[in-house]
């Protein structure tokens, strides 16, 4: 972070932002209490300074992409926030202000993470209001129930109000923000429970107020609240920290901020960790609310030895540090080094919320990013417990139709509108493009199944566990009912016209499903709850399937190769499919075959020669001495020596010849003879075979050892 500062040095001089600046290191060099004290008599001396200029680095100062009025009484560019957003283009690189007039807009708000850059500013928190009802019960998890969504990372916030009005009784919340590098200043954030979930990123909250009752600032951010007001309504907690590790560096900081109540009984809790590792630290705090003597509270027992609670300077009738729990943390001056604005926040980047312009956002790519569907299997086995992965598991229940399958190229990570929540619905019946196509339906299956069993692992499974029970039988039961009697499964079911009906290997279609039943079949962990009338089915559709993938091993001239990509569902012959896939040998899925078959632990003689024939082709097929790269926009052919082995995608069954095949459907034997939209649009060569020839040595000795 060093060399941002000295890079910020002279910008900030010239364009006068430099008071800001140096209260930001005034601010995060201070390690005594008199240190952080002196802070705050600097922010009094520097406050309007700063709040120029603050918004001048929120705004970005460099670059301004759109600028969209928003009114409700027709005097603006749209009426509603929600039709603003879509206003701004998806992959935006330049900042667009939403300006928003005063008035109550009751509308459920989603800025998706395709929209980053995107800029609220209101003209008075109390008057601009953003405002919807909703809660956990009607939405199906907490992560569902929020009034505005924020994905697109660098989101900015000014004089706006975040409000869900659904009031006691539920999870309500009022923004969900996993945006990565938010900013928050001067805002309001009105709830009961759940108020304010600081989902993921990093996030910073200057002069804003937060109110509620139960866990109403929760997330897994690494989050700070400078000089917020924290107000309970009621007995209960005020934040609810997520931490799986102790390593990770989220948490929740409050510095300079004060803390109010009303209606209390017993008093307030400091906090409590919604997970094992959960962190939250106050530091300099006005503890004008009516905190319990104890502080915080543990939710679990075991949780009190990994939990990070501390408090560094608390003042006021709240402040207690002998009456503290035990287990609570004792910070020294030095240990509140590493919760400064700027450690805290600064991540692998660097960023400094008060002095990162747009410019320097824009060429500094950000630490966070979201889960999406094609990362919902890299999760650590803990995060399928959470909130989030049931409302991904929801999702996945709406998107799937009456016969159990699912249609293609969908993120059922992507969050959700109620209003579009709805229209799925109303769609459950029309099934004509379910699919196993583009790695479709199986994964649902499976993603529903590892959900279900880290579902069991709770003291009290969610209330929609029923639900994904259903739905994962469904989708099972339309795999098994898909399946060819000779072994095989159409890329489309039900039928349809085309190439579609062929037995399809194509990307990782057939394998992928086969997969998922022998793991079922094997009573693998995350299908233990499986009836054993379907754990037989899937064992015989496996059995089924593998004389079908020997038979459909390509031969020429005597010698067994690898498989092509489509077949003829009647004939087993291989077959074609778009006018650019035409019948021929496929390299990249023909290692997920040949993988498939080594799942055997005492495979038959047939199999042992199948994946020895697959592998010597392999050898004799490899390309050496050029890398597929991609220069300037362009993929393209290079020349090295020392390259590793590469695969053509496609081999023509009759020379063993590479081919690559344009819109034109005319073979070339050159990948730069295609069109460009073709060339750099499809992976026309695959490094996969070299694992497979890496491992294959290995696999032989295993089961020669059986």
């Amino acid at each position: 972070m060093t060399g941002l500062k000295n890079a910020s040095h002279e910008r900030l001089m010239k364009t006068g932002t430099y008071a800001a600046h140096f209260y930001l290191t005034r601010s995060t060099v201070s390690s005594s209490n008199r240190g952080f004290q002196e802070v705050s008599l600097y922010r009094v001396k520097l406050g309007a300074a700063i709040i120029c200029l603050f918004a001048f680095a929120a705004l970005g100062g460099d670059a301004l992409g759109c600028s969209i009025t928003v009114a409700s009484d027709g005097s603006g560019d749209v009426k509603t926030v929600g039709i603003a957003v879509d206003k701004v283009p998806a992959g935006n690189k330049a900042r667009c202000i939403v300006k928003i007039k005063p008035g109550r807009y009751d509308e459920q708000i989603r800025i998706p993470a395709n929209k980053p850059y995107i800029s609220f500013i209101g003209e008075d928190a109390s008057k601009t209001i953003l405002t919807y009802k909703i809660s956990n019960k009607e939405a199906g998890s907490t992560s569902a129930a929020y009034a505005t969504y924020i994905g697109g990372h660098d989101f900015h916030a000014e004089n706006i109000t975040f409000e869900n009005s659904f009031g006691k009784g539920s999870q309500a919340v009022a923004v969900l923000v996993e945006a990565d590098r938010a900013v928050f200043k001067n805002c309001r954030f009105l709830g009961w429970q759940d108020t304010l979930y600081a989902k993921n990123g990093r996030q910073y909250y200057l002069d804003s107020y937060i109110e509620g009752h139960v866990d109403y600032i929760f997330g897994q951010a690494a989050a700070v609240f400078e000089n917020c007001r924290i107000h309970s309504k009621a007995d209960g907690y005020i934040a609810a920290p997520m931490r799986f590790a102790a390593t990770e560096p989220s948490g929740f900081i409050f510095l300079n901020s004060t803390l109010t109540s009303e209606n209390t009984e017993k008093g307030v809790y400091l906090g409590r960790p919604w997970r094992d590792y959960g962190r939250t630290v106050f530091i300099n705090t006005k503890m004008d609310a009516e905190v319990r003597p104890e502080g915080w509270h543990h939710w679990l027992p075991e949780r009190e030895k990994t939990a990070y609670f501390a408090e560094y300077g608390s003042t006021g009738k709240g402040a207690s540090p002998n009456t503290r729990v035990a287990w609570a943390k004792k910070l020294g001056d030095a240990d509140v080094k590493v919760f400064s604005i700027e450690y805290f926040l600064g991540g692998k980047d660097g960023w400094v919320p008060q002095n990162a312009s747009h410019a320097w956002l824009e060429k500094t790519k950000p630490d966070g990013k979201l889960v999406t569907w094609a990362e919902v299997f890299r999760q650590s086995p803990e995060w399928y417990q959470t909130d989030e992965a049931a409302r991904i598991g929801d999702q996945v229940v709406l998107y799937q139709k009456v016969n159990g399958g699912f249609e293609k190229n969908v993120d059922m990570a992507l969050m959700l509108t109620q209003a579009e929540k709805q229209k799925l619905i109303a769609t459950h019946g029309d099934v004509s493009d379910t699919t196993i196509d583009n790695r479709t339906t199986y994964p649902q299956v499976a993603y529903l199944g590892r959900l279900i069993s880290a579902s069991m692992k709770k003291s009290s499974p969610p209330n929609n566990f029923t639900k994904y029970k259903e739905a994962f039988f469904k989708g099972l039961d339309y795999l098994l009912e898909s399946q060819y009697a000779n072994g095989g499964w159409p890329q489309f079911y039900p039928l349809k016209k085309g190439y579609y009906s062929h037995i399809t290997f194509n990307d990782d279609a057939t394998i992928g499903v086969l997969r998922v039943l022998r793991d079922i079949a094997k009573k693998k962990d995350d299908y233990l709850f499986v009836d054993e009338a379907r754990r037989a089915k899937a064992e015989k559709a496996v059995e089924r399937a593998i004389p079908m993938i020997l038979k459909t091993q390509v031969v020429v001239n005597g010698k067994k190769t690898v498989w092509a990509a489509q077949y003829d569902e009647n004939t087993l012959k291989p077959a074609p499919a778009r006018a650019f896939e035409p019948v021929s040998l496929t390299a990249g899925e023909s290692v997920g075959i040949a993988r498939f078959l080594m799942l055997d632990s005492t495979p038959s003689p047939e199999v042992i020669d199948a994946i020895d024939s697959a592998v010597n082709w392999f050898k004799a097929n490899s390309i050496n001495g050029i890398r597929w790269e991609r220069k300037n926009g362009e993929h393209v052919v290079t020349l090295h020596k020392t390259a590793p082995p590469i695969w053509a995608r496609f081999y023509q069954i009759e020379t063993m010849r590479p081919i690559f095949i344009g819109r034109d459907a005319v073979i070339k034997y050159d990948v730069m003879q295609i069109e460009a939209e073709r060339r750099n649009g499809y992976a026309w060569y695959v490094e996969s075979p070299a694992e497979l020839l890496a491992d294959h040595p290995q696999w032989k000795d295993k089961i020669a050892r059986k």
